[in-house]
């Protein structure tokens, strides 16, 4: 996405709806600012009163008294600038803190079909260093930007007071500053877009290949992913030296432009002093007029770049907020408990355009039925599931469930009702019973003991150290395969749903997990509706009836028996797994 060329009223108007709540410290903030503008503005008129009426004069009485209200002045200025600056943190860290949780709470409601599409270290980036860098609009940005210029104003009135002359002649360097200004606002700009562009595919590739690094290190890959890593390093790099350089060019110039200004200032105020028609202190205060004039000049052009940064993050965090397309609709009807009658009618889907995964597919699941879906890879079974608990949404046909349309349902109660146990078992860092309850407290500590024990997993949880409270670490890495996936039954059956949906739920664990799941799999099925998805057909061939997809369409349909009596599709497959002994299609 570009950066906006143009300065956007509507986008910032959102970013500061986002600090209503924190109003009162944000017009403190703004009051606060002011006034260390103006104190810091007028401070060269007590020196150059004390110049001129008491070190010009050769006079001490009273010039201590002057000096402790200079001092008391820069006290004040020195904790006007503290309060400031805490209120200004602390308004834009509140303001992250509210933009990211709307953030994550946008994406934990988006369709799965964005995550598929969407790299999670783009994710990553929106959430954290974008919204990051939208603190910038609030600490370093408007607040102050409102101070400078109310400080400019301050020091011209007080510089035309003193000479109106020697304030035109200050004024002849405007145009040039603003020159280099602009050159600079336009490259900070664009070379921001590209270090957040180059950020985003930082944290894609790491997260990517850290979570892969078993893979990496498997194929000897380290040299080569090193090498890719490099490149997107080196041109993040890149793009934060071309900001480095605009930069390194606009500081010096306007370093250059001040000197100049002073030089002009000391040649023709030597002569006023000379000529009587003006004071020591009054050329002092208007050197120090000058240096303090240049100063928020040539800090709002970096403020007016960290507003710029605060815009094209704040845009970028914002187009998603704002994609509705990708927001998963819920339904208003609420069941609080279902028969578990499945109906797909005529339905097809795709992933993306018309590049069909499933095609006219119809079929019935009755309540309590195992309903068993089998088929080479590719053939569509996982896509059937998918739809089923709602994780897409078909193009065409119907879906129903108790002859309810699939998607008049209240998604969340939906799937409080069907849980699914996948091949891939995804577990957070935590204990074994937060796995399982997954912050459900409606699951209490003795429906989580009494289901593991029907699992049969109790007594492996018992030798564990802690137990149930035993830290499973991130994707539950201190367990095994098989440990994983017997928890993965123990929370699907202490949910109490009243459809079960197994996915490949025994195809990546031994055979003597496997036959502890197997009678398992009796209990959790019990009075369900269950769909099944297998590689191996012996573990399906009790089901009540199978059904046969290939390239996303109904081929056959039947019970084991029946299918097998046909001698088509299935009982070929089903032979060819006896034949070779190997229960697991390719």
């Amino acid at each position: 996405m570009n950066s906006p060329k143009k300065f956007n009223p509507v986008l910032l108007g959102r970013i500061m709806k986002l600090a209503l709540p924190r109003r009162t410290a944000f017009y403190g903030a703004i009051v606060l600012t002011l006034t260390q503008s103006c104190l810091s503005a007028i401070q060269p008129n007590f020196y150059s009163h004390a110049i001129d009426e008491y070190i010009m004069k050769g006079t001490s009485e009273g010039l201590g008294m002057w000096c402790l209200i200079i001092l008391s002045l820069l006290i004040t200025q020195t904790l006007l600038g503290f309060l400031n600056s805490y209120l200004s943190e602390k308004i834009g860290q509140d303001v992250i803190l509210r933009m990211r949780n709307y953030t994550y709470k946008h994406l934990i409601n988006l369709r799965q079909s964005f995550f598929d599409k969407t790299p999670v270290g783009t994710s990553v980036t929106r959430t954290i260093s974008d919204i990051e860098t939208v603190t910038e609009l609030f600490s370093a940005g408007l607040i102050t930007i409102a101070g400078d210029a109310f400080q400019i104003i301050i020091i011209l009135v007080c510089m035309f007071a003193i000479s109106w002359k020697l304030t035109l002649l200050t004024l002849l360097v405007l145009p040039f500053l603003m020159w280099a200004a602009n050159f600079f606002r336009k490259g900070v700009r664009d070379s921001f877009q590209q270090v957040r562009n180059e950020v985003s595919r930082l944290n894609s590739f790491l997260q990517e290949h850290i979570t892969g690094m078993h893979i990496v290190q498997l194929f000897n890959r380290q040299e080569k992913e090193f090498s890719k890593f490099n490149r997107i390093n080196a041109a993040h790099r890149d793009a934060h030296i071309r900001g480095i350089f605009y930069y390194a060019v606009f500081f010096p110039i306007v370093e250059f432009l001040v000197a100049v200004t002073l030089a002009i200032i000391l040649l023709y105020g030597t002569g006023g002093i000379m000529q009587k028609s003006l004071q020591p202190g009054e050329l002092t205060a208007f050197i120090m007029f000058v240096n303090l004039f240049f100063r928020p000049v040539r800090a709002i052009a970096d403020r007016f770049n960290n507003i710029q940064m605060g815009m094209v993050a704040a845009e970028r965090i914002f187009q998603l907020l704002d994609d509705a397309e990708n927001i998963e609709a819920s339904g208003n009807v609420v069941p609080q408990k279902l028969k578990g009658e499945i109906r797909f009618e005529n339905v097809w889907f795709a992933y993306e355009g018309e590049n069909w995964v499933i095609r006219d597919l119809s079929f019935t699941v009755k309540p309590g039925e195992t309903f068993a879906i089998v088929g080479h890879t590719g053939s569509g079974k996982t896509t059937v599931i998918g739809l089923i608990s709602r994780f897409y949404r078909h193009q065409r046909g119907k879906i129903y469930i108790d002859g309810v349309d699939i998607e008049s349902y209240d998604l969340q109660t939906l799937r409080k009702r069907i849980v699914s146990v996948l091949q891939d078992v995804f577990l957070f860092s935590g204990s074994i019973a937060d796995n399982i309850r997954l912050k459900n407290q409606e699951i209490t500590d003795i429906e989580i003991t009494e289901a593991a024990r029907m699992i049969g997993a109790y007594d492996f949880i018992d030798h564990l150290p802690g137990r149930f409270d035993f830290n499973v670490m991130e994707r539950g890495m201190s367990l095994s395969m098989g440990q994983r996936q017997l928890i993965s039954f123990i929370r699907a059956l202490a949910c109490k749903p009243e459809i079960i949906i197994l996915d490949e739920a025994t195809s990546n664990i031994d055979s003597e997990t496997e036959q502890l799941i197997q009678k398992a799999i009796l209990q959790l099925l019990n009075n369900r509706t269950a769909v099944v998805i297998a590689h191996r057909l012996s573990t399906i061939r009790h089901a009540d009836r199978i059904l046969y997809m290939k390239n996303g369409e109904k081929l056959e349909e039947g019970t084991h028996y029946e299918l097998m009596l046909k001698n088509g599709l299935y009982a070929s497959m089903y032979k060819a797994q006896q034949f070779s002994g190997d229960n697991i299609i390719a």
